[in-house]
């Protein structure tokens, strides 16, 4: 259609034009969307996860698992839109950089310099990856994504539009090598970025090098507008003010309607006050957030409140933008990898010591951490080392298509000699560091010419996503028709026979648990409440319907009204 010319288009089609301009955005980033395959095939077959039993590796049973995913990373990313949705703390990717020298591949064909819809392919690509990954993200959590110069500008704008402007944190700039050669007769390329976003800034918890920050902002203001009105009862001295002492008299300030006369002095109130807004929070939940550190704030008598995150920090260090070589060069990623394989599988690893400066973004030791670039397995690696260090709780997940066969010959390889200690040669590599590891592949259910067609289809097809979500690996009971999984007192079990429930369930009763019992039982509908049959049984149980709630995910992302 871009090649016709507009004078040989048909009425409809010059309609139809004229509709997609309309649509398009008159300010910001704006690019010709180009359909990929990947993710027209899902139009008619939907993408599930299927274990490699031979590839699992357990050396620490009964502690978390960590996950390798082999396929297209858009049909990894949704699956894990089942399995993993706001469960992880924060994803680091190395996406091809579309410098054109074969470095990205789009609809099987390598998109190279002279490709006039080149950065089009290439944002079409990123935008259907991110907003996947956007749902994937705790409330807190944090994406950081590597990039250089080619696409920098337009990934800026990008995760602008995706995150939202305000939750912009940091372009960070790593200095990849400190001897860089002229590729240019203008400049040295010597550094690359590392763009930083909240999924929502005001509770993202950030360290670096021991400096805690636990807040990203200062302050935030009180109202949203999309609220509905409230009324909050401020005490005497819960506020504090910025502007001089004075008496504000009862009224409508804008946004917000003050209900009785305020008296300020020393910059606090010395009296009860009620005002009335599109508050974002209730009277209850802001007593909770001051008795916690945070301070109620009027910056201006035009009365609008703010919360002010900066009384509880109890350090912070201003988060450095330029990364020196300490973190480790293109070189020292080189020798990364060449110290596991003995020669270099891989072009431009990261270094292991970047990716763990970036994993202590988050000061905690018990996150899960995504990269749906794996590549080589570099973030794998960094997880695990840091573990080691600080006998921490990370787990990671780590998805990459097996192209020129990377995912078995490559990534998994690596993870397998970092935790086992031996490399594929049979040689000493380390000590070896004891967690346990499963691998799974994208593989897919094509569609029915009925739903419930497709419900039966499905149904026994999504047991292993099942498993990744629960995080529950130990099979217990196998049968043709009823699944048991345990691990650490947590029993799944999976029922596609739900006439049989009550024989199933007292089964699942002769087994031990202090812990709920997740129940999956196939339904033909949304209806996965079994109160007749648990009513009076030893366990407590909480169920859901199959194959609905992966069909209710599946529905949003490809946007298809028939399931």
């Amino acid at each position: 259609m871009q090649d016709k010319k507009l004078e040989d288009c048909s009425r409809e089609e010059l309609i139809s034009i004229i509709k997609s301009i309309k649509k398009q955005k008159k300010f910001g980033l704006v690019w010709e969307d180009k359909p990929e395959k990947v993710a027209m095939d899902c139009k008619e077959k939907l993408p599930v996860l299927n274990e490699d039993a031979s590839k699992a590796i357990i050396k620490s049973p009964g502690q978390p698992t960590n996950i390798i995913i082999e396929g297209d990373n858009f049909h990894s990313l949704s699956a894990l839109n089942y399995t993993h949705s706001g469960k992880i703390d924060i994803i680091y990717i190395d996406p091809p950089y579309n410098t054109g020298s074969k470095d990205f591949t789009y609809n099987d064909k390598i998109v190279d310099k002279e490709d006039s819809f080149r950065h089009s392919k290439w944002l079409s690509f990123m935008n259907k990856r991110l907003q996947l990954a956007k749902t994937l993200l705790k409330n807190d959590g944090l994406i950081l994504i590597s990039i250089d110069d080619n696409e920098q500008s337009q990934l800026k704008l990008l995760c602008d539009a995706i995150f939202g402007e305000q939750n912009f944190v940091e372009t960070f700039i790593w200095e990849k090598n400190p001897n860089p050669t002229f590729l240019n007769k203008y400049s040295r390329s010597s550094a690359e970025y590392i763009l930083c976003y909240a999924k929502n800034k005001l509770t993202g918890l950030l360290s670096l090098d021991g400096g805690i920050i636990t807040s990203l902002e200062t302050d935030a203001p009180l109202q949203n507008r999309g609220n509905p009105k409230r009324k909050i009862c401020i005490k005497s001295g819960m506020a504090k003010a910025l502007f001089r002492d004075q008496h504000i008299k009862a009224g409508n300030y804008g946004l917000v309607d003050v209900l009785d006369d305020i008296d300020f002095k020393n910059n606090t109130n010395v009296n009860d006050f009620a005002i009335e807004g599109t508050f974002r929070m209730t009277q209850e939940t802001l007593y909770e957030r001051i008795e916690n550190g945070e301070q109620l704030l009027f910056k201006t008598p035009r009365m609008s409140p703010r919360l002010s995150y900066s009384a509880n920090t109890a350090h912070s260090a201003p988060l450095k933008t330029l990364w020196s070589n300490k973190y480790g060069t293109t070189q020292i990623g080189n020798n990364d990898i060449k110290d596991i394989f003995k020669a270099l599988p891989f072009s431009y690893p990261k270094p292991v010591k970047l990716i763990k400066g970036l994993l202590s973004f988050k000061n905690s030791k018990d996150i899960v951490v995504l990269d749906f670039f794996a590549g080589s397995g570099t973030t794998g690696q960094a997880v695990l080392e840091l573990n080691r260090e600080d006998n921490g709780n990370r787990r990671f997940i780590i998805c990459t298509n097996n192209e020129s066969n990377i995912a078995e010959e490559v990534t998994y390889l690596r993870i397998n000699t970092v935790i086992t200690g031996e490399r594929n040669d049979g040689s000493k590599y380390s000590s070896g560091i004891p967690t346990n590891l499963r691998y799974f592949k994208t593989s897919f259910i094509e569609k029915e010419e009925t739903l419930d067609k497709l419900r039966r289809k499905l149904s026994p097809a999504c047991e292993d996503m099942i498993r990744v979500r629960e995080g529950v690996f130990n099979k217990r009971i196998d049968e043709d028709l009823f699944k048991v999984f345990e691990e650490n007192g947590q029993i799944v079990g999976i029922i596609y026979d739900r006439f049989e429930l009550e024989k199933y369930i007292d089964q699942i009763e002769k087994l031990e648990t202090d812990k709920s019992v997740h129940l999956y039982v196939f339904s033909y509908d949304n209806n996965g409440r079994f109160d007749e049959v648990t009513k009076t049984t030893k366990h407590k149980y909480e169920c859901q319907p199959i194959p609905e709630g992966v069909l209710e995910i599946y529905k949003k992302i490809f946007k298809d009204r028939r399931y």
